[in-house]
């Protein structure tokens, strides 16, 4: 770095730094000082903070207090990194990492330890420290350090902005700016979010969301259960049977929550997840998703449309799939004039289409009688259809007649899940290089789950 021409613009910037983000404002200059011990410029911006030497500035940047402070730093021009020194007073006393009581300093440990701190002007920065051993009733032991959580190569400060990084992109982008390996990247990661997810507090949850998702290709699931009211994940389990749900009522009982407490459960028609909810939620009212009834209602006209097609050999196996998807509501007049066309080379195919949009106005009804009387109207037609995909369809609805017109009642969807499920999906992407089904969860937990992590927030 060469010497600087203008100081007075320089004082003016560093002066701005400082008013935008007084602890990065404190690293740039530290780090400068470091080169420019004599120059008038730091030493006057150094009197504005109100700080008298670099040892305070960075003592303030790790958060120290007494009796703990920086002893020296420096910089190593060879490796290009700040190396911070911390010492503390041998007469003070210090709380037992055991049971907490203050006790009276016995030595210092033997070995120096070495924490990865916060980069100082995209400079590696690192805090070295011998910590104080205290003996107690029980022993002697290393004292924890303020800055570090215990076992930790990094400081709070560090692992918080990690934490940040990764809530909102790649793990490995994350990884690469804050210069670690995967593995200490995805340990801050489940070491933080486990912590959160063990303090989470489910005494609120009234109403639940269950609902399925992949965790790798093939027939690899993981069940997602949201809180309704609260919007949020509240729990991740591996598979989709009965027993995830009742690995959640569980945990739900230890952290405050009531299973008889539960008034609505929404899920789809998975049987599992039905029978799992006679036997861990007595008191809470089922309710069908009307998103997996549409969804099923089109799987089957797609299935109508694929043997209509096949039949008449057409070019095009394909032909309007994707337009018949798109809700009639977000339908152009040129889609609209496409499915009508459609609907008369392929008639079996555009009967199967009305079936469906039926079920949309069926969802469109204001009282439960209403939709009712549209319900079993659309239950006799499906009967009657001569088209077996349809007809199946039929005798799975009719089967959950109440559980689907419950919703008529409390008004209540899995569109939380379904919403949840296009940010869960893009947390799998966020977390490619995660092998494993817990640092999966973590992932979701991290984006969905709204917890209230304890790490320090690196910009307050």
């Amino acid at each position: 770095m060469g010497k600087f021409k203008n100081r007075g613009k320089s004082a003016r910037l560093f002066t701005f730094c400082l008013y935008l983000n007084h602890s990065r404002a404190v690293q740039i200059l530290i780090w400068l000082f470091s080169f420019y011990r004599e120059s008038g410029i730091i030493i006057a911006v150094m009197k504005m903070t109100g700080f008298t030497n670099y040892e305070e500035m960075f003592s303030q940047s790790i958060g120290l207090k007494e009796p703990w402070k920086v002893d020296k730093a420096e910089f190593d021009e060879k490796r290009k990194e700040v190396h911070i020194y911390v010492r503390c007073r041998k007469t003070a006393k210090y709380p037992c990492p055991k049971c907490g009581k203050m006790c009276s300093r016995y030595d210092d440990e033997e070995k120096e330890r070495v924490w990865r701190h916060g980069d100082v002007v995209f400079f590696p920065c690192y805090v070295h420290c011998r910590r104080p051993r205290i003996k107690c009733s029980d022993g002697i032991h290393v004292v924890t350090a303020p800055w570090a959580r215990p076992n930790s190569r990094y400081t709070l400060l560090f692992e918080s902005y990690a934490m940040l990084l990764m809530k909102s992109m790649p793990v490995e982008n994350a990884r690469k700016i804050m210069r670690i390996s995967h593995t200490s990247m995805t340990g801050i990661l489940k070491y933080w979010v486990k912590k959160a997810v063990k303090e989470d507090d489910l005494s609120k949850v009234r109403a639940i969301c269950v609902d399925e998702t992949s965790f790798k290709k093939g027939h690899s699931y993981v069940t997602v259960i949201s809180d309704a009211l609260a919007r949020r994940v509240i729990d991740v389990e591996k598979g989709r049977d009965t027993d995830t749900v009742i690995s959640f009522s569980n945990k739900l009982e230890k952290k405050g929550g009531c299973c008889n407490k539960i008034t609505q459960y929404i899920s789809d028609m998975s049987g599992a997840y039905m029978s799992a909810r006679d036997e861990c939620f007595p008191n809470a009212k089922q309710i069908i998703d009307k998103f997996h009834i549409k969804q099923m209602m089109l799987k089957a006209m797609d299935e109508v449309r694929r043997e209509e097609q096949g039949k008449k050999q057409s070019r095009k196996r394909n032909a309007g799939k994707k337009l018949l998807m798109i809700p009639e509501a977000k339908q152009t007049e040129e889609q609209k004039t496409a499915i009508v066309t459609l609907s008369k080379k392929y008639p079996k195919t555009g009967r199967a289409y009305r079936m469906v949009q039926q079920i949309d106005d069926m969802y469109k009804c204001s009282d439960m009688s209403e939709a009712e009387n549209i319900f079993d109207k659309l239950i006799r037609w499906l009967r009657r259809s001569r088209l077996e995909p349809m007809k199946k369809v039929a005798s799975s609805l009719k089967s959950k007649k109440q559980e689907i017109l419950n919703y008529f009642y409390y008004r209540m969807t899995n569109a939380l899940a379904e919403g949840i499920n296009s940010m869960i999906q893009s947390a799998k992407r966020r977390a490619r290089g995660f092998r494993t089904f817990e640092g999966y969860a973590c992932m979701i937990y991290l984006v969905v789950g709204k917890l209230n992590l304890s790490c320090p927030n690196p910009f307050s």
